[in-house]
């Protein structure tokens, strides 16, 4: 699995978010930025597919 994470420095659940990539074996790319289509970082794309923030990837990853 690959995940991209848009970022923005010092941003806590953006870390959440990485922390949990490396916890689920993930592997990641890092965009600094918001995405054009989503309001908050982190904004997780999942092998493609638009995941949504913070809440949505750990819902996802549960499901793993």
């Amino acid at each position: 699995m690959h995940a991209q994470i848009h970022t923005l420095p010092n941003c806590q659940w953006c870390q959440k978010a990485k922390k949990l990539c490396d916890a689920f074996g993930i592997v990641y790319t890092e965009v600094n930025g918001k995405h054009a289509d989503w309001p908050t970082v982190p904004f997780i794309v999942l092998d493609g597919e638009p995941i949504g923030g913070f809440t949505e990837f750990a819902q996802r990853c549960r499901k793993l």
